[in-house]
C-alpha cells in the first residue's frame, strides 16, 4: 500500500512539474507578429480586452491592446478599441499617416514626445512604444508591420 501511494505522489509530481515547464513556454505574439533577434513576447491579463507587451531587455517595449470594434453610431463600452493615432491631436504629433497594409487600413503617428502609436482600425489592434533613436523606431515598425490582422468577418 505504501509503495502504490509513493508511486502516485511521484507520478503527480512529474505531472505538476511537466505542467509547469510547458507554462512557462514563451506564447508567441498575436496574428502571426515577427520578433526580431532577442525580443520576447508577455501576454498580460486584460480586464475588458487583449493586452501584452513585445520588447527586450536594454531595448525598445512595445505594448499592444485589442478591443472589440463598436459598429458606427453602437454603444461603446470600456474595452472598445478607439483609435490613438487618429486621436491624437496636431499640436501633440510630429507626423501623422494613414496606409493600406495588406489589404488592412493603419494608422501611425508619431508624438513630439517620442512616442509611436500604430493602430489597424478594423481589427481593434493599438501599438505603443517609446522611440529613443532611429535603431528602435525602425525595429518597431518592423515588428508592428509584421502583424497579419485576420480577415474581417461579414454582417
Amino acid at each position: 500500500m505504501r509503495t502504490i501511494k509513493t508511486v502516485i505522489i511521484g507520478l503527480s509530481l512529474i505531472a505538476i512539474n511537466s505542467m509547469t515547464f510547458a507554462d512557462d513556454a514563451p506564447k508567441p505574439p498575436p496574428f502571426g507578429i515577427k520578433l526580431l533577434p532577442g525580443y520576447e513576447h508577455e501576454p498580460k491579463q486584460g480586464f475588458d480586452s487583449i493586452v501584452g507587451v513585445i520588447g527586450k531587455k536594454d531595448g525598445l517595449t512595445i505594448m499592444y491592446e485589442i478591443g472589440r470594434v463598436p459598429k458606427p453610431g453602437g454603444l461603446a463600452l470600456g474595452g472598445d478599441f478607439s483609435d490613438r493615432p487618429k486621436q491624437l491631436r496636431p499640436e501633440q504629433r510630429e507626423w501623422y499617416k494613414e496606409q493600406v497594409l495588406g489589404g488592412k487600413q493603419m494608422h501611425v503617428a508619431l508624438a513630439k514626445d517620442k512616442g509611436l502609436y500604430v493602430s489597424f482600425p478594423e481589427s481593434g489592434i493599438n501599438f505603443s512604444v517609446t522611440i529613443k533613436s532611429f535603431d528602435e523606431l525602425t525595429d518597431a515598425l518592423l515588428m508592428i508591420c509584421s502583424y497579419s490582422p485576420p480577415a474581417a468577418k461579414p454582417d
